[in-house]
């Protein structure tokens, strides 16, 4: 099967709140079948993109603002972007993680082959969640 051409994307727009993540899951699942993604790969972009977003819901200091999803190919890779308009809350690397919290962010690495987190100025951020598309 012949891999998506740069320029494949897609996007929804949510308002940030926790009901509304199953919509985000069922989008990525969406994306990830159009472009061929194996079982494995795919729940490894649902575990991390549905992450990304519960820590928007939870710490960005936005609540019921919309936060969009973006699914983008270039490059032989696929990338989803949340973007909220919220305040970001930078990670504290010293901070021990407390029962089962404080993982998303280490468990969003592990799984993507890039992750990048961007502030806007203007308030907001950006947290880019990556796959590589070649050598499935």
């Amino acid at each position: 099967m012949s891999l998506p051409s740069d320029g494949f994307c897609r996007a929804i727009e949510i308002r940030s709140e926790a009901c509304r993540l199953v919509e985000v899951r069922r989008f990525v699942e969406e994306v990830a079948a159009e472009v061929a993604l194996d079982s494995e790969r795919m729940f490894d972009l649902k575990v991390a993109v549905s992450e990304a977003c519960a820590n928007v819901v939870e710490h960005s200091g936005c609540e019921s603002v919309p936060l969009e999803v973006r699914a983008h190919v270039h490059a032989e890779r696929l990338t989803f972007s949340i973007t909220d308009r919220g305040c970001f809350k930078p990670p504290n690397p010293t901070r021990q993680a407390y029962g089962n919290r404080g993982l998303g962010l280490p468990l969003m690495v592990a799984l993507m082959d890039e992750v990048t987190f961007v502030r806007s100025p203007a308030g907001g951020t950006r947290v880019s969640l990556s796959v590589l598309l070649s050598g499935r």
